[in-house]
Parts: structure tokens; C-alpha cells; sequence
């Protein structure tokens, strides 16, 4: 009975989907203020809720650029509905891949996991949370069509199309941090900004702990 009401407790201080997401909004528009030095803001407008508008404060209300509008699909709202229910690390991961995304928008910079079909390894792995491989495989085949296959030197995070299997990333079984991120998953602008983040999860983890 205690059970039943703690867990009743805990769903009624559960914050809002729409606070969540207002609250993703807002850590993103800190990071690209911090990160790359201009103010941005993130909002919805009634009429278009599944369109997130973003408009950079410190252009000319006529300048080119100045606003853009992004289609929010099922996997963005995936990704909020998991924050919400409080997964452990989701909402900084996924907040700084939109702060990248965006930010490249009106930037040139680049960060080494979005160079066109590169290995990437990355040294700094502070505050990664392990992942075992029966997790990993799990999260990702909760996108319809993905799964993943193991090689003798990778795993292989595949989707099953109508023609045949298309590779979207491989991780070294090898050498921690080192992953692959190819062009087919890269197109998917929306749904590499959820996925991606627990490639890079699973890449960071340790490899006796996977």
C-alpha cells in the first residue's frame, strides 16, 4: 500500500511535459550563450505546437536568418517524455546536442562527431554513465526499425528499410570513446539529436562494464 502511494506521490510532483520541455528550451538557449557568445530563444506558438521557433535576440528584426522554425516530431517528444519520467543525464546530453545543431545554424563551427563519416574519439568522458549492451540494444530498438549487430571489432546500430539494412553508426569493441557516426543518421536531423546522445553513452562506457 506504501508502494502505491509513493508512487502516486511521485507522479503528482512530477513535472509537466510542457514545463520539461520548456525547461530543455531554456538550458539549450544558456549553452549557446555560454558556448558560442549570442542569445537565442526557443519557444512554440499556440497555432503551431508541433513547430519550435527559434530567434536570435541580438540580429536586426529584418535580418536575414534572424528566426528559424523546426518541426517537432513523435521522437522529440519521446525524448522529452523520458526526461520528464527523470532518466539520469538525458536532459544535459540532449540539450547540448540542440545547442549544437542550433548554433551551427548561424555558426561555423563544428564539433568532431558531426565531420561527414569521421571516427570519432573523444578523451574527456567525465560524468558518463555506464551502459551495458543489453541497455544500449534496448534503447535503440525503441526506434522503429533500429537495432543493433555485433561484429568481431564493432557493434553496428542498423535500420531495416525496404531495400536492405542501412548502417547509421558503429562503436569500437576495442577502444572506449571511439564511434562512427555516418551520413544516413546525420540526415535524420531530428531523431540524431536523441540517438546520437546514447551512442556516445554507450561509446563512453568503460569496456568491462558494457
Amino acid at each position: 500500500m506504501k508502494k502505491k502511494q509513493l508512487a502516486k506521490l511521485q507522479q503528482q510532483f512530477q513535472p509537466s511535459f510542457h514545463s520539461t520541455q520548456s525547461n530543455v528550451f531554456r538550458t539549450m538557449e544558456r549553452k549557446i550563450n555560454e558556448k558560442y557568445g549570442f542569445k537565442i530563444e526557443a519557444f512554440n506558438q499556440a497555432e503551431h505546437p508541433n513547430e519550435l521557433v527559434i530567434r536570435r535576440l541580438d540580429l536586426e528584426e529584418d535580418a536575414k536568418d534572424k528566426e528559424i522554425h523546426v518541426p517537432l516530431d513523435e521522437n522529440f517528444t519521446d525524448v522529452i517524455k523520458r526526461i520528464q519520467k527523470g532518466e539520469k543525464g538525458l536532459k544535459e546530453l540532449f540539450s547540448d546536442n540542440l545547442a549544437q545543431e542550433v548554433a551551427g545554424f548561424w555558426t561555423s563551427a563544428k564539433q568532431p562527431q558531426t565531420q561527414s563519416n569521421s571516427t570519432v574519439s573523444e578523451e574527456d568522458s567525465k560524468g558518463s554513465e555506464a551502459m551495458s549492451y543489453s541497455a544500449f540494444s534496448e534503447k535503440v530498438s525503441e526506434y522503429s526499425g533500429f537495432y543493433v549487430e555485433t561484429t568481431d571489432s564493432h557493434y553496428e546500430v542498423k535500420e531495416q528499410t525496404k531495400a536492405e539494412p542501412r548502417l547509421l553508426a558503429t562503436i569500437s569493441k576495442q577502444t572506449e570513446n571511439e564511434y562512427t557516426i555516418e551520413t544516413a543518421l546525420k540526415r535524420k536531423y531530428k531523431l540524431k539529436l536523441s540517438l546520437i546522445p546514447i551512442i556516445e553513452e554507450f561509446a563512453n562506457t568503460p569496456l568491462d562494464m558494457r
